[in-house]
């Protein structure tokens, strides 16, 4: 009987418990699972890590410049943007430009053709003839006198030179407006105020408009300003940066360099950030206004400390973790304190020794392999 019970015992299953491996004696955040713990070192064959392209690289202290990073909204520069408004009401009668197309200061766009009522007819005709009249006998003393000059005052002279400039520039201002013509049509050409790109418009030839509205909008995205916040603890970067520089949310591998055009004149009471305005050189049309872009500050200031890729951090139950390589098919995650960064490279105040081989591609795969297993 005893031997049987004893053959029995043996024959029962057991629980095998796996350890949590910290890295260098610290705790990773290894979870617990019901029948055992997940251990921070996991195992990836080398034919895995060859079709994941899984690349390392070695940690090590290195001279980095501290930088900061803020969000700014892009906005037109002083002469970006311009609207081309009726100075009458009237009917469109010829559109020389379309949708998109960039077009020169002064170049004309439109011709409006103004209705004049009869009473407006007959008060510019009235004033027409009064005008020419008083510079035809304007005209007519001043020659007089010019012709007698040797017997004629020199007072009187000057004052009919006087009264006929005084006449002609009336006549040629009341021209320019007119175009000559006092007829019950009047033609208004609107000319272009910058170089640019035409806006989107919904007139066609024989619209009415009303005198002041917008025909048209003209951007030149050349130029182009970026609006930033800046808040109280960046604001001392902001004095000591030596560069700034610039990436769009919708293609973040052009970087664009700016130039420190205004500090903070205001406050916004919302949320006691410091405008700032940057100028950018926008020569391809990237950047769109109103569009959001990040702006980094970069400082003189040089430490030495771990300095990884930023493509090795990734997010692990909530936490910052880079993957570190052990030997040829082993690697552990080892929760990190990351911190300032550039862009490209990030410090690592805690949680990685010099030294060692961090993963830097396919991170986001090594992290499926280790929550996977």
């Amino acid at each position: 009987v005893a031997a049987g019970v004893i053959i029995l015992l043996c024959l029962l299953p057991t629980a095998t418990y796996n350890t949590a491996s910290a890295h260098d004696g610290e705790d990773h955040g290894g979870t617990a699972k019901p029948g055992g713990i997940i251990s921070t070192t996991f195992m990836v064959e080398k034919e895995t890590q060859f079709l994941f392209k899984i690349l390392t690289e070695k940690t090590e202290k290195q001279n980095f410049a501290a930088s900061k990073e803020t969000f700014a909204t892009v906005v037109p520069a002083p002469q970006g943007m311009a609207v081309v408004q009726s100075p009458q009401t009237g009917k469109i009668v010829s559109l020389t430009v379309n949708v998109g197309q960039h077009i020169n200061k002064g170049q004309a766009v439109a011709t409006i053709e103004q209705s004049i009522d009869a009473g407006t007819q007959i008060n510019i005709i009235s004033q027409k003839n009064s005008i020419e009249s008083e510079y035809e006998a304007a005209k007519a003393q001043y020659n007089r006198l010019k012709s007698i000059e040797d017997i004629a005052a020199k007072k009187d002279i000057t004052e009919a030179k006087a009264r006929y400039e005084s006449a002609l520039k009336n006549k040629q201002l009341f021209d320019a407006n007119t175009g000559k013509n006092t007829g019950s049509n009047k033609l208004v050409t609107l000319f272009a105020p910058i170089s640019g790109i035409v806006g989107t418009f919904n007139y066609s030839i024989g619209s009415v408009i009303s005198a002041g509205q917008t025909v048209f909008q003209i951007t030149n995205l050349e130029k182009v300003y970026a609006e930033a916040q800046v808040f109280t603890n960046d604001v001392a970067i902001l004095k000591r940066a030596s560069r700034f520089t610039a990436s769009s949310n919708q293609n973040d591998t052009i970087q664009y360099n700016l130039k420190l055009i205004s500090a903070a004149q205001d406050v916004n009471a919302g949320n006691q950030s410091q405008r700032v305005l940057f100028e950018v050189l926008n020569t391809n049309g990237q950047l769109k206004i109103g569009e959001n872009i990040r702006i980094r500050m970069y400082t003189n200031d040089i430490v030495q400390q771990v300095v990884i890729s930023s493509n090795a951090i990734i997010d692990v139950n909530g936490k910052p973790a880079v993957f570190i390589k052990d030997k040829a098919e082993q690697f552990t995650v080892s929760f990190v304190q990351p911190g300032d960064n550039n862009g490209r490279a990030t410090v690592i105040l805690k949680g990685i020794e010099e030294g060692e081989h961090v993963v830097t591609n396919n991170v986001y795969q090594m992290k499926m392999i280790y929550q996977n297993q």
